[in-house]
């Protein structure tokens, strides 16, 4: 009897959430990949456990070339950060040489810095920080990338990730950029905190209804526990204190739209001082738990897509700043 209630209640859970990942992610407008280049799948050797990860090898690859990595969300596969991001950052490789890596989570999650998650990465303590690492190192000795240009990018748990790299391991990276992502409030925060500044960009939506621009209770729709974050605000303000900042930020920036059916509007307030890493804001008013780009609409119970900035652009631009500080 009890093993049969425990058979129920596993076909239960999982039908659950995969209606929820359905909810979260599915019935969006597909967008076909890019057919002129195609991702090499790699498995690699971490500590006990076999991980995977996509790579992404552009025809004119740079001498010593940076290595992006861009990690999916909560429940995502590679094939969908691909999607959501509307294969930008392809796009951008081809354009400026670096290497592209899509990671694959441990059952689609990422062991990030909250206290309460309860997926297998977090309950497991999985070493994804290692993982990353270890992709570093074999794609250094193979194609020649410079380790010192290692840049993580990552959306909403990939977003957790890459604070988690800024926070515990920030000799690892050139820079890091969360997006749909604040820091965890701190009776939420499970990493320890190295109180060493790396340039920081954070792109979130003002009405985002998963990750709150404004701080408090992480909501998956009703699914899973995720705890409390900081406000978008505060996240960045940490990161500016961090890196020797005090007041206000030095420039503002409001961009203008031009596109009619595109409510949302979009700024940046940044940190910038010769000398200290550079930290931006990305504020979309009225956007959602969505990467802006102009390619892919992802199902609008996420919120709105800003069609007003291209955050991959955005996110290349801030690295390629922080690689031309290397010179």
């Amino acid at each position: 009897m009890l093993k049969q209630k425990i058979i129920r209640l596993s076909v239960l859970f999982a039908t659950a959430a995969g209606i929820i990942s359905l909810i979260y992610y599915g019935y969006a407008p597909s967008v076909a990949p890019p057919t002129n280049h195609a991702l090499e799948e790699i498995t690699i050797q971490v500590g006990e456990r076999q991980r995977n990860y996509s790579l992404y090898i552009p025809q004119k690859l740079a001498e010593h070339s940076p290595v992006v990595f861009m990690l999916h969300g909560s429940m995502q596969s590679v094939a969908d950060i691909r999607e959501f991001s509307g294969y930008q950052f392809e796009q951008l490789a081809e354009q400026h040489g670096f290497v592209l890596v899509y990671p694959s989570g441990y059952e689609n999650h990422w062991n990030d810095c909250r206290k309460v998650a309860n997926y297998t990465a977090r309950t497991k303590n999985i070493d994804d920080l290692s993982f990353i690492d270890a992709i570093r190192q074999q794609l250094h000795n193979r194609l020649g990338s410079d380790l010192n240009k290692t840049f993580v990018a990552g959306y909403s748990n990939g977003g957790q990730l890459a604070f988690r790299f800024a926070l515990e391991r920030p000799n690892s990276v050139a820079a890091i950029a969360a997006i749909a992502a604040n820091l965890p409030s701190a009776d939420n925060l499970d990493c320890i905190e190295s109180g060493i500044a790396v340039p920081v960009l954070i792109m979130n939506g003002s009405e985002d209804p998963v990750n709150p621009y404004y701080g408090g209770h992480v909501k998956l729709f009703g699914f899973g526990a995720r705890g409390d974050v900081k406000s978008a605000v505060t996240s960045a303000e940490y990161f500016a204190n961090l890196a020797g900042y005090r007041g206000s930020p030095s420039e503002i920036k409001h961009f203008k739209n031009t596109q009619a059916n595109d409510p949302t509007s979009s700024k940046y307030y940044a940190w910038r001082d010769r000398g200290r890493p550079e930290i931006i804001l990305y504020t979309i008013t009225d956007g959602g738990h969505v990467i802006p780009q102009p390619i892919y609409r992802p199902l609008r119970l996420l919120g709105l897509t800003s069609l007003e900035i291209n955050g991959p652009e955005e996110i290349w631009a801030f690295f390629a700043r922080q690689l031309a500080k290397q010179q």
